[in-house]
């Protein structure tokens, strides 16, 4: 995520006192756009990722608890890293300069290409992942919570405590997770809609000076409004989440201790063996 930010948004505000470097220089132009689409679909698919990993953890099965294993991740990872290093590298080829943009220019079966590629692997697939791994997660929170109500035992009371802590957080965490899910969508879909009218409409003879103008003006708008989901994801999950709220608390506690800590004054013992020789003699 934050290279997708710096990769967006920082030529962006660069272009508000000199030339745009996206729309003046080819190499960049490529480069750009193949870092924004790399580096975007492996955020996207590691959040889709999650979300099964959310699902594993909260089933029943114990097959598919093992993958919400570390290790199972530490795998998975690099794997999704490098398919998303390969597969946007028609991008780059793709991508020309014009007076005013860079993008897909007099080849509508590449744009149309481009812009369905994008819109399956980009939003498609990923919230679909995601919704149907929400759901079954609620499925799986509710049948956790009969399980635990149907297991009475003599301590009762304190039973209750603990079941309604972990009722109370399992809610907390689902909520996050429809949160994510909900911003993901929004900001996504305007640029997938934007694609497809791109290449629908790259044939279009005779465009006015005017439609090209709202129509770079509305693309600026899309692509600035995509950056919304990494942007929001922590004001969100704290906003939300009152155990996200107290991990960040007993994080900062213990930077703030550790801190404190490395700042104590240590004196060096080698003092008061030089002054205790000094002494003898």
């Amino acid at each position: 995520m934050l290279i997708n930010l710096s990769v967006g948004i920082g030529p962006t505000m660069y272009s508000l006192n000199h030339a745009d470097p996206t729309t003046t220089i080819l190499v960049f132009c490529k480069i750009r756009i193949y870092i924004l689409q790399s580096s975007s679909m492996i955020y996207r698919w590691l959040l889709a990722v999650a979300s099964f990993d959310r699902y594993a953890t909260t089933s029943v099965s114990v097959r598919l608890r093992n993958f919400a294993r570390v290790h199972i991740a530490h795998r998975v990872i690099p794997v999704i890293v490098c398919i998303w290093l390969v597969l946007p590298i028609h991008a780059p080829i793709l991508y020309h300069l014009r007076v005013g943009g860079c993008g897909i220019f007099n080849n509508k079966v590449a744009a149309l290409y481009h812009s369905i590629f994008t819109t399956i692997f980009g939003c498609i697939l990923p919230v679909s992942i995601m919704t149907i791994c929400a759901i079954l997660v609620y499925r799986n929170l509710i049948l956790k919570q009969q399980r635990l109500q149907n297991n009475t035992n003599q301590h009762a009371q304190n039973r209750n405590e603990v079941s309604r802590w972990q009722r109370k957080r399992d809610q907390q965490v689902f909520l996050m997770l429809l949160i994510q899910i909900f911003v993901y969508i929004i900001s996504i879909t305007p640029l997938m809609i934007m694609n497809l009218y791109n290449a629908i409409t790259l044939s279009c003879p005779n465009k006015s000076v005017d439609r090209i103008s709202i129509e770079v003006f509305v693309f600026y708008i899309v692509e600035v409004f995509i950056y919304l989901f990494p942007v929001l994801s922590f004001y969100l999950y704290t906003m939300v989440s009152k155990v996200f709220r107290n991990e960040i608390k007993h994080l900062l506690h213990s930077v703030l201790t550790y801190k404190r800590n490395n700042t104590r004054r240590i004196e060096p013992i080698t003092n008061n063996i030089q002054l205790e020789t000094v002494t003898k003699h």
